[in-house]
């Protein structure tokens, strides 16, 4: 994929693997919070370093969600990404077994909230 950009993150701890999985969009997806500016539909690529990994993995997203600077409810701006590609239903397996599952969030999502989900 040329010309597509590579954003990297790294995620710290499985809390924070919480607040940036978004289960509800197909295939899984991710939010990474980022000030930088993108349109819904490009192609991005992240190079994503889980809690407790010593290599990254690099996953094909296309941008589903953007939640704008200044934006209600004091959430963080970025995107929301799909993931799509051949690698897709192992960057979710991977990404949901560092979920803390004794953690309950409450229905939010770094850049959403349970009160936005709801609205939609």
């Amino acid at each position: 994929m040329p010309d597509t950009e590579v954003i990297k993150y790294v995620i710290r701890d499985p809390l924070e693997c919480n607040l940036s999985y978004m289960p509800f969009i197909k295939d899984g997806g991710l939010f990474l919070p980022t000030m930088s500016s993108y349109t819904l539909g490009d192609r991005v690529i992240v190079d994503l370093l889980l809690p407790n990994q010593t290599d990254s993995m690099r996953i094909e997203g296309k941008i589903v969600w953007i939640t704008p600077k200044n934006a209600l409810h004091h959430v963080l701006p970025g995107i929301g990404i799909q993931f799509v590609g051949a690698e897709a239903p192992m960057a979710r397996a991977q990404i949901e077994a560092q979920l803390d599952t004794k953690t309950e969030v409450g229905g939010y999502t770094y850049g959403i909230t349970e009160e936005v989900k709801k609205e939609k």
